[in-house]
């Protein structure tokens, strides 16, 4: 409730020794005040807590380039053979999900960890397509 507010079901003090009487339409009065006011607040914390989602819907935050890196993915040079590569999937797709890699970032973010012989497996794959359309790929 307001600091303040005075209305009908609000107790008068005529005098230490009288308690003040309480009907129940003051009881459902200050009850649906309270709702009001709880209801207020638990909108301004929201608000607070959330400024920019206007919705009211969560909203999810997708990691970048540096936090998936600094989850350590596995490099990959393409020698390492089909257990290597398995390794790599697993490694990266372990680290997608630590770092909140966003499903439009997982291909960019993968191919930074290739070096020598997969890197250069990779760019002959992407450059006929574009590096953007590449990136594209699922």
């Amino acid at each position: 409730m307001e600091e303040g507010r005075i209305n009908e079901c609000s107790p008068k003090r005529t005098s230490h020794l009288e308690t003040p009487a309480i009907t129940f339409s003051c009881i459902r009065q200050l009850i649906a005040d309270l709702t009001t006011d709880v209801e207020a607040q638990t909108a301004a914390i929201a608000s607070a807590s959330n400024p920019n989602n206007l919705t009211g819907t969560p909203t999810v935050k997708t990691g970048n380039y540096k936090e998936f890196i600094s989850c350590q993915p596995f490099c990959f040079n393409g020698t390492e053979g089909a257990v290597g590569l398995i390794r790599w999937f697993e490694r990266t797709e372990s680290v997608f999900s630590r770092s909140r890699c966003a499903e439009e970032n997982k291909v960019t973010f993968a191919t930074g960890t290739l070096t020598d012989d997969a890197l250069s497996r990779w760019n002959t794959h992407a450059q006929p397509m574009g590096i953007e359309q590449a990136n594209q790929v699922t």
